[in-house]
């Protein structure tokens, strides 16, 4: 998810490295376009009970009685973006290394605040956790 910015790992390449397959078969002729994120709150959101697999964006909201520094849990998550009353706090990762993002509480306001999420894979569960504890997963002491 993130670059190697030292070490024997610095020139570790990057997004589309080879071929773009479907079921083993190459694909040909195919476009990417980026998905405009600039207006989150614009997007029509809609409540299921259906669990989705595949890109989604997903909506909550929490209660906040005094801002303060926080960390973002999302166990059950597997990979996306997740951003706080729409402040981007970034990627997402189920297989780590960190394990919560960090949310500084100039982002969280009084009362009410919305989270949304851009899951890309599937979610096994509908919930999200505020913290006060960063959980950084195992770090590399050597």
């Amino acid at each position: 998810m993130g670059r190697a910015n030292y070490g024997p790992r610095i020139g570790d390449p990057k997004g589309i490295i080879g071929p773009v397959t479907l079921d083993g078969e190459p694909l040909e002729n195919w476009t990417c376009h980026p998905l405009p994120l600039d207006h989150l709150p614009e997007l029509p959101f809609r409540g299921t009970d259906t669990p989705v697999a595949g890109p989604s964006f997903h909506r909550g909201t929490f209660t906040v009685d005094t801002p303060a520094d926080a960390y973002l849990a999302l166990p059950g998550w597997t990979k996306g973006v997740a951003w706080v009353n729409g402040f981007n706090l970034g990627r997402y990762w189920s297989r780590g290394p960190q394990r919560r993002l960090y949310v500084p509480a100039p982002v969280l306001r009084p009362g009410t605040n919305e989270l949304v999420l851009l899951e890309l894979h599937a979610a096994t569960t509908r919930v999200a956790r505020l913290t006060d504890e960063p959980d950084l997963g195992w770090t590399d002491e050597g």
